[in-house]
C-alpha cells in the first residue's frame, strides 16, 4: 500500500505544478485583469491545490 501513496503523492506534486503554471499566466495577464481579479483566482487555486495535497496525504491506505 505504500506504493499506492506514492503514486498519490507524485500526482498531488504534478496538480501543484500545474497550479503554480496557472498562476503564472495569470500574473501574465494581471493588466487585463487588474489585481484583484487576478488574486482572487490565484487565491483560490493555491487553496484548493492544498486541500487536495492535503487529503491525500491523510487518505486511509
Amino acid at each position: 500500500m505504500a506504493d499506492m501513496k506514492y503514486v498519490m503523492m507524485e500526482l498531488c506534486r504534478c496538480l501543484f505544478g500545474l497550479s503554480y503554471l496557472a498562476m503564472y499566466v495569470l500574473c501574465c495577464y494581471l493588466l487585463l485583469l487588474g489585481w484583484v481579479a487576478t488574486l482572487i483566482i490565484v487565491g483560490v487555486q493555491l487553496v484548493v491545490a492544498g486541500w487536495l495535497i492535503w487529503a491525500m496525504i491523510r487518505a486511509p491506505d
